[in-house]
């Protein structure tokens, strides 16, 4: 059995939601509501625009 799966909601380290017993894929986020694909999308989106805004600023600030 392969090790468990965990959340990919960004900075999240809870354990994935199990499998339904009925079958089907394993859900990619844990038990969380606003753990969706739409706010992990929202926060990847977020965190990279700290990131470029933290660039921008060091080359603004290097440069003088």
């Amino acid at each position: 059995m392969s090790s468990p799966k965990t959340c990919i909601y960004p900075g999240c380290d809870r354990l994935a939601v199990p499998p339904h017993p009925l079958g089907g894929p394993q859900p990619s986020f844990c038990d969380l509501e606003e753990h969706n694909a739409l706010t992990a999308y929202q926060e990847r989106q977020r965190l990279a625009g700290e990131a470029s805004s933290d660039e921008t600023e060091r080359r603004f600030t290097d440069g003088q």
